[in-house]
Parts: structure tokens; C-alpha cells; sequence
């Protein structure tokens, strides 16, 4: 218990003794020396090298370290402190050994140009030579000190036991968390950052403020703030559009293929096909299905009309979607439905239940767990909508179509206005959360004690 204890308070001195860390960068470039300061977290939100990923791992790790420490978790405390200690130690020699650092290069090329460097290039910087402050080792100590004093016991056979039955399932999640952090956690929480700045995804970025969501929610006359309301304006007419039938179609699909007809295996096969296609391929062929020229709907079916402008557009974004969606949802009813006991129908058809009285009584309690989860997800993935707008109607018809995420990639890349990007990205975020909030709450008060 002590041991644990001592293992938390050196954890939470790595913390607070990374936030104040720092290192000294240096480079010369004819004759002239220039050197320059940076902290841990500030290089952190450089992001400029490979290296610079293994800081949150490190800073994630040692948080988890601690709080399975407190919780008295001494095994698997042990296992995330020494993750953490591995991760700075390694990013400390593979940073100090880049022979190039982006993130130095940008203040020193300043540096240069002030001491007088004119017409300053990347290739007239051989080498930066980069200098850790005495408070870097010391946050590496504490690191050290908390995998020491997290050290586990394996003297005896239980221990050993024990120390297995704590470490093996971590194990095997162990790949998916490390990449979990670098590659969400670590590109989620500068994306919150870059939403404060003025960035132009080349140069550093520059701490504005509140100045992107002023302008996005209160500059009426700002090009950005139409963009915002009709981009989430257009994202929501699509998730109302959308959802019910993402609910219904799959439903009904399962419902009908629980008959075991015969080919009920080929035709759950097809339905499920479309959810292995990509967006691109799924979105191209039903753009060829609706053209007006060669399209089958509008000369085969005879439905004449401008499929690609509103109202109709809206109609298509909806087919597409439920088309290549509908199997994931339909697999999870599939099996939801065969968890019903067939002596429910059986009992009720003895009592003279139709089937839709035995589908609203039956069917839907024993699928409400599948029905919420499956709600929750589809607003969430139809709230990200993205690739059918974009690629069948574009910023055509007046921007009729166009969603917020499309004005997000728009600003970042073409415009390289990423600051703004960030902004609204982080709008439509918590647009997200507030409303799967709230679908929580509903599905928390539907349920029986």
C-alpha cells in the first residue's frame, strides 16, 4: 500500500515536472550562432517530427500509472509506469538525435535572419544541436522512481499468479491503446488546440484565443459564420433525413430473413455486401444509376428529374446511405432476434396475437438494448457525413447540399485556414456530444430499475 502510494506521488511529479520542463536548441549557419528555448508542451503542439508522438504516450501512460496506483492496482500501475518511462527516455535520444528538427528550425531561422542571415534556406542549417535542461532528467528520474517503487512481487506463487491474471488482459489490448493515443488522443487534443489559433497548416501556429469562435458564431457579415450555418443546417436536415430509415430498413430486413426462407444465407450475404464497399465506389455507382443521360432510374424507370439538386438531391443522399449502411445495423438485429425465446411467439400466437401485435410486444422489448445502441451509433456516423455530398453534389446548387464537413476540409486544405477548420470541427463536436447526451439520458429513463 505504501509502495503504491510513494509509485503515485513520483507519477504525479513526472506530470508536473514534464509541464516545466524544456530544452535548448542550436544551430550555426555562417559563423553565426543563434540558440533558442522551448518547453515539453510547447513542442508538443509543434507536432513537426516523428518523435514527438511517443510525448503523449508517455504523459497518458504515467496518468493511467497513477490512478491504477490509487486504486490500489500495483501490478498494472507497474505496467503503465514503465510504458511511460520507456516512451519519454526513447523520445528524448531519437529528438536529440534528428539532425533536423522542424519544430527548432522555425525560431532559429528567425534568429538567423535577426543576426543578420539574409536569404536563409533549409539546407544552410547542417545540424541542430539540441541541449535538455537539468529539470528534463529529473522528470526522467521520477519516471524511473515510479516504476521502482511500482516494482511488483513474484516471490511466491501467487504472486506470480496474480501478477499474470492482472497483466495478461492488458496484453492483449496493449497494441490498440498505444495507437489509440497516438492516433486519436494526440491528433483530438491538438485539433482543440489548433481551434484557438490562426494556422496555415505551414508556419506555426499562433495563440488567438476566442477570435475563430466569435467570428463563427457572432460576425454575421463573416463568410465563415454563413458557412457554419449552413453546413450544420444541412448536417442535421441529413441526420433527421437519414437515421429512421438507418433504424427501420435494416429491422425490417432482419425481421424478414428470421423467416429462413430459403436463400436466406445469399440474400443476408447481399445486403451485407454494400457495408464492405468503399465510399467512393458505393457513391460513383449510384451517381451513374441516377444520371440523367445513362442513368437507369431516369430512362429505365422513367422518373425524369434533376436528382443532383434539391429536393431530389436530398432523396438520393438517403438512398446511398441507407444502401451501404443498412448491413452492419441488420447483422446486430440479426442476432438480437435470436436471442428472443421462440416461446414468446409461440405462446402468443396460442393466445391469438397477430404478428404485428407479437413485433411491438415481442420483438421490440427484446431488441431495445441492439435499438438504442444501433440509435446512438447511426446519429453519430450520419452526424459525420462526408463522402456522398461531396461527391455527388459538391458545392453545386448554391451550396445546397454542402455539410459542415465539407466546409471543414474546404478551409483546411484548399484555403489553409486551418484555424477556422479547427473551430468549427470542435462546433460539430459538440454538437455530437450534446446530442448523444441526451439520447443517453432518454434510453437511461426508459429503463426499468
Amino acid at each position: 500500500m505504501v509502495r503504491s502510494r510513494l509509485a503515485a506521488l513520483m507519477g504525479t511529479g513526472f506530470l508536473v515536472l514534464f509541464c516545466f520542463s524544456g530544452l535548448v536548441g542550436q544551430t550555426t549557419v555562417k559563423e553565426i550562432t543563434v540558440t533558442t528555448q522551448m518547453t515539453l508542451p510547447e513542442l508538443f503542439f509543434s507536432l513537426s517530427s516523428a518523435s514527438i508522438l511517443l510525448i503523449p504516450l508517455a504523459v497518458v501512460a504515467m496518468i493511467a500509472a497513477v490512478i491504477a496506483h490509487l486504486c490500489n492496482q500495483r501490478n498494472v500501475g507497474f505496467l503503465f509506469s514503465v510504458i511511460s518511462a520507456l516512451a519519454f527516455a526513447l523520445f528524448l535520444f531519437c529528438f536529440a538525435h534528428e539532425k533536423l528538427n522542424t519544430a527548432l528550425y522555425t525560431p532559429l531561422s528567425e534568429a538567423l535572419k535577426e543576426a543578420g542571415v539574409k536569404r536563409l534556406k533549409k539546407r544552410d542549417v547542417d545540424k541542430i544541436i539540441v541541449t535538455y535542461a537539468p529539470l528534463v532528467y529529473l522528470t526522467l528520474a521520477a519516471a524511473g522512481a515510479a516504476v521502482c517503487f511500482g516494482f511488483p512481487r513474484f516471490k511466491t506463487e501467487y504472486e506470480r499468479r496474480r501478477l499474470h491474471k492482472d497483466l495478461l488482459p492488458y496484453a492483449y489490448i496493449a497494441p490498440h491503446l498505444i495507437f489509440f493515443t497516438i492516433f486519436f488522443i494526440t491528433p483530438a487534443v491538438y485539433g482543440v488546440y489548433a481551434a484557438f489559433t490562426k494556422w496555415d497548416l505551414f508556419n506555426e501556429p499562433v495563440f488567438i484565443g476566442l477570435s475563430n469562435f466569435k467570428t463563427l458564431l457572432f460576425d454575421a457579415g463573416n463568410t465563415y459564420y454563413k458557412q457554419l450555418r449552413n453546413g450544420l443546417g444541412n448536417t442535421f436536415k441529413f441526420v433527421i433525413f437519414s437515421v429512421p430509415f438507418c433504424i427501420a430498413v435494416p429491422l425490417a430486413l432482419a425481421v424478414a430473413l428470421q423467416t429462413k426462407c430459403r436463400g436466406n444465407k445469399l440474400f443476408q450475404a447481399l445486403f451485407y455486401f454494400p457495408s464492405l464497399l468503399s465510399i467512393t465506389t458505393v457513391t460513383l455507382s449510384w451517381r451513374y444509376i441516377f444520371n440523367t443521360q445513362y442513368g437507369v432510374v431516369p430512362n429505365f424507370l422513367g422518373l425524369k428529374a434533376n436528382w443532383f439538386a434539391p429536393p431530389h438531391s436530398w432523396i438520393v443522399l438517403v438512398i446511398v446511405t441507407i444502401w451501404w449502411c443498412a448491413g452492419s445495423n441488420m447483422i446486430i438485429y440479426q442476432s438480437a432476434l435470436a436471442s428472443i425465446p421462440q416461446e414468446h411467439y409461440e405462446a402468443a400466437a396460442v393466445d391469438g396475437a397477430g404478428f404485428w401485435q407479437r413485433f411491438i410486444h415481442i420483438t421490440i422489448p427484446g431488441m431495445k438494448y441492439p435499438l438504442t445502441y444501433t440509435f446512438v451509433i447511426s446519429v453519430v456516423a450520419q452526424f459525420n457525413i462526408y463522402g456522398q455530398p461531396l461527391m455527388l453534389t459538391g458545392f453545386n446548387n448554391n451550396e445546397a447540399n454542402a455539410v459542415l464537413l465539407m466546409y471543414i476540409q474546404e478551409n483546411a486544405v484548399k484555403k489553409q485556414v486551418a484555424g477556422m477548420s479547427a473551430a468549427m470541427a470542435v462546433i460539430l463536436g459538440l454538437c455530437i456530444m450534446i446530442v448523444s447526451y441526451l439520447q443517453m439520458r432518454v434510453m437511461r429513463s426508459n429503463t426499468p430499475e
